[in-house]
């Protein structure tokens, strides 16, 4: 049974501290949502646009990132969506050095079966047998 679907704000809170009442929050509704048995939901564009902010806007490493977001997967309480997806793209990510968004469509055509990937970006993509340049 689900408790709710989580939303950036709330996760990046959590992960980044800056706001300690808002991380408490947080933290009472993981408690609760594991007292009652439920989970709670992250989907994949909430995984998307917390890499970005992460990187981005708090200038934090690709393997802190990584880190960050593994962390949170591994929460009983939490379900992220695609998550076999979501791990082998922060792999790609951090490994590989890629865009996030390219490893997330590199790692759902692996994770998936569904292969190539076809791509005009040959920067990028070119040294993945798993892609197709156009």
């Amino acid at each position: 049974m689900y408790k709710g679907i989580l939303d950036t704000s709330v996760i990046l809170r959590f992960l980044t501290g800056n706001d300690r009442g808002k991380k408490e929050k947080f933290k009472s509704l993981i408690s609760k949502a594991g007292t009652e048995q439920s989970r709670l939901f992250v989907p994949l564009m909430v995984i998307i646009e917390l890499v970005y902010v992460l990187e981005k806007i708090y200038k934090i490493s690709k393997n802190e990132v990584r880190e960050k977001i593994e962390g949170l997967s591994a929460l009983s309480v939490i379900e992220v969506e695609s998550k076999g997806v979501v791990l082998e793209a922060l792999r790609l990510y951090v490994d590989e050095n890629l865009k996030f968004g390219d490893a997330m469509i590199l790692a759902k055509a692996r994770v998936s079966g569904i292969k190539p990937v076809y791509t005009f970006d040959s920067k990028d993509f070119k040294r993945f047998p798993d892609t197709h340049l156009l």
